[in-house]
């Protein structure tokens, strides 16, 4: 199968889940500062600085909705705070970070994706979150479960907030629904019947019923849902051992092989971006992949597009979520009563206005249940909201995602194009990845 380059949506909320927190420092303390300087007056459209203690906000994520908000609150507050938000390019936002933090200048509150937060956290650089949220009158119990419960607290504290989410999403073609004979507005609920629904399409002269990508930028979103959905876990937070090679582990990676070569409804060694790129052309049937794709993939597709949920293959009716959560960090003005309710005044800013933007301009769910009635009118939001709703996030390692991110998906892609047993694969795959946990905060044996 031909080569094609990958194009994954990503504004909003962060697709990788990587952060390179033992990245060696890219950029020195000063740049950090004149970074921030420069970027902090763009994102927030504000006047400089002239008085007041200084709240800061950054991140990778999308600065939708902040600006209007930094400008309301640094109109209310003049001279008692003043609100900043900084943009980091995702390309170097770890250096970025790690400068900051090197020079004793890190951000109030950073907003990436969940398992960086527990890097930070094990070395005991963030604050516990409840005490912001409390004052800022969040309440927690209205947070999306799957993204706040006991699985994202760090030795049973919450260190990080969600603020919103995306699933994994089974996308198909409508038209080639009815091409085959199936209603195209009845999709698969189960692996069965996804097969079966792949098989009429074969029959009915479709040449791709399915692409799977068989490589990271697919697996690390769909392999972890079918784990889930098959009983099993990716890790545990107590030792930072990894756990995917279990009986649930090797069954998804068996169903994901079936498709490709016990049925043959999904072609063997797609490139990379390959399911997503000829799906977006019109010329598969269906794909599994980020639920964030629903915006490029509409405006490709048109109401030839149907969403749905991903199928329930296992026991469980699971899916990965991608996500984005805020934290506070250890600063001058954070570990100070009026710098702590600075904060927390942004905290509730974001959460009762800025939630909506997001959710609106880039097809995600807020975490937060007060916010979702005002992203209803999104396409496909019933759909969309149930894979936040029954979603699972990554164990509480240390920036998980880019531990597991070569050894379990080169192995993992090996084992799926038949290249090693499954079983080899998946034990490979542990032993590499115990390798490098053990190099992390909080998991040395």
């Amino acid at each position: 199968m031909r080569r094609t380059g990958r194009v994954l949506a990503t504004t909003g909320v962060a697709a990788s889940l990587a952060l390179a927190g033992g990245l060696q420092v890219q950029a020195s303390a000063a740049q950090v500062s004149a970074h921030h300087e420069a970027v902090a007056h763009k994102a927030s459209g504000t006047a400089p600085y002239k008085g007041g203690i200084k709240i800061s906000y950054a991140g990778f994520s999308s600065m939708n909705g902040l600006p209007a908000i930094i400008n309301n609150l640094n109109r209310k507050y003049a001279g008692k705070y003043y609100f900043s938000a900084t943009a980091y390019p995702y390309a170097n936002y770890a250096a970025l970070l790690s400068s900051a933090i090197s020079g004793g200048n890190p951000p109030d509150i950073f907003g990436a994706s969940w398992t960086p937060s527990v890097y930070y956290t094990r070395e005991g650089l963030t604050l516990p979150i409840m005490p912001f949220l409390k004052s800022a009158g969040i309440n927690t119990a209205a947070l999306s479960p799957g993204l706040w419960s006991s699985l994202t607290e760090v030795k049973g504290v919450h260190y990080a907030v969600p603020l919103d989410a995306f699933g994994t999403a089974l996308f198909y073609n409508k038209a080639f629904f009815k091409k085959a004979g199936l209603n195209p507005n009845d999709p698969p609920t189960t692996g069965k019947q996804m097969v079966a629904d792949a098989l009429a399409m074969k029959k009915a002269g479709i040449k791709y019923p399915v692409i799977m990508g068989v490589d990271k930028t697919t697996q690390d979103f769909l392999y972890p849902s079918l784990v889930y959905q098959f009983g099993g876990t990716m890790g545990t937070p107590t030792s930072c051992a990894a756990l995917f090679d279990s009986a649930a582990g090797a069954k998804a990676a068996s169903w994901e092989k079936s498709l490709i070569y016990t049925y043959h409804v999904a072609p063997a060694g797609p490139s990379v971006s390959e399911d997503l790129d000829e799906f977006g052309k019109g010329a598969v049937g269906m794909v599994m992949l980020p639920a964030i794709n629903q915006g490029s993939l509409l405006k490709s597709l048109g109401a030839k597009l149907g969403v749905a949920p991903l199928p329930k293959v296992g026991v469980n009716d699971e899916d990965f979520v991608g996500q984005q959560y805020l934290w506070v960090f250890k600063t001058t003005t954070s570990t100070t009563p009026a710098g702590a309710k600075g904060i927390s005044i942004l905290l509730g800013a974001i959460y009762h206005q800025e939630l909506p933007t997001i959710g609106v301009d880039n097809g995600s769910i807020p975490a937060y249940a007060p916010a979702v009635s005002a992203v209803k009118s999104m396409a496909f939001f019933k759909q969309q909201d149930y894979m936040v709703q029954t979603g699972r996030v990554n164990p509480a390692i240390p920036n998980w995602g880019t531990v597991t991110g070569v050894p379990l998906y080169n192995n993992l892609e090996n084992a799926l194009l038949n290249k090693e047993s499954v079983a080899s694969g998946l034990a490979q795959a542990r032993t590499q990845t115990n390798q490098l946990t053990q190099t992390l905060p909080g998991c040395k044996d």
